[in-house]
């Protein structure tokens, strides 16, 4: 007992307890000695104290060790990489021509509206003239192409309007913009077993683009009155419920004196507008014209 009781007394003064810190002053977690090489564990206790604290870093307590660093490649062999800008004139397309001899030919500059027209519209270089523009191999997508669905609940709402209009026996059935006439097709196929709707509905396409009035006839699977399978013909009949089917360029042409529901998706978007500016003298339109260098 007596030799135990000595060994802790000499323990306490060979490692006397450290002071207790003061409010003000930092806690520091114990140091490490920051060193590649190894040493077994008897020796480096007795040699740590000869290491200059160049080799030891202290790091506040409560805070992590940053975690190693990794390098992260990043394969960008697959994105798009669009061909550099160039500001040097380039050779005016045929439309460009066109919309500059319209402007030099009335002598001064053209609406935005008019501009619109020509550049959507134009019988030979139009955006939507020659092609269709819609899908993967176009230039957007609408809601009737991405589901079924979407024409179908249109034609349920059309149904129930045309029952709140107490079931007339004719109907003009109107799409402005039809695109390719998916919305309409997934309408009739869904309302195809209600016959006392289906028979009623007079269908008209306002349409000006002949590429796409040839997919909407596709799409409709039309048949001319006749039983030819011809798109020539500007009225003729979708298989899918019996229903005539009339193509026209302006709403204008589409006939009337008959009960009308009308169907616009994603159209008035894309009209001709005119567009004006508030200046120091008032509201003016915007115009477009010709470069004087052009």
């Amino acid at each position: 007992m007596l030799r135990r009781a000595l060994l802790q007394a000499s323990t306490r003064r060979l490692f006397p307890p450290p002071p207790p810190p003061s409010s003000s002053s930092l806690s520091f977690a114990p140091l490490r000695r920051c060193s590649s090489s190894s040493s077994s564990s008897s020796s480096s206790s007795s040699s740590s104290s000869q290491v200059s604290n160049d080799h030891f870093v202290e790091h506040p307590e409560g805070t992590s060790q940053p975690p190693p660093s990794a390098t992260i490649s990043v394969d960008r062999s697959a994105l798009y990489n669009p061909p550099e800008h160039s500001h040097e004139p380039s050779a005016d397309t045929e439309l460009v021509k066109h919309l500059k001899n319209i402007i030099k030919f009335r002598g001064g500059p053209i609406t935005v509206a008019e501009y619109m027209e020509e550049v959507l519209t134009n019988p030979k270089a139009g955006f939507y003239i020659n092609r269709d523009v819609f899908g993967a191999g176009g230039d957007f997508i609408t809601s009737p192409e991405v589901s079924q669905m979407f024409g179908e609940m249109i034609g349920v709402w059309a149904m129930c309007l045309w029952e709140q209009m107490g079931q007339p026996n004719r109907v003009n059935l109107v799409e402005l913009g039809p695109g390719r006439g998916t919305l309409l097709a997934d309408l009739l196929r869904g309302t195809s077993k209600f016959k006392k709707f289906t028979d009623s509905l007079q269908i008209h396409m306002v349409e000006c683009s002949p590429a796409l009035q040839k997919l909407q006839y596709q799409n409709l699977k039309c048949v001319s009155a006749d039983g030819s399978d011809s798109s020539s013909e500007k009225r003729c009949i979708s298989a899918l419920a019996g229903t005539p089917v009339s193509w026209h360029a302006t709403l204008e042409q589409v006939p009337t004196g008959l009960t009308t529901i009308i169907i616009a998706h994603e159209f008035y978007d894309a009209l001709p507008v005119h567009q004006f500016q508030k200046a120091s003298r008032g509201w003016c339109e915007k115009m477009i014209d010709v470069a004087e260098n052009s």
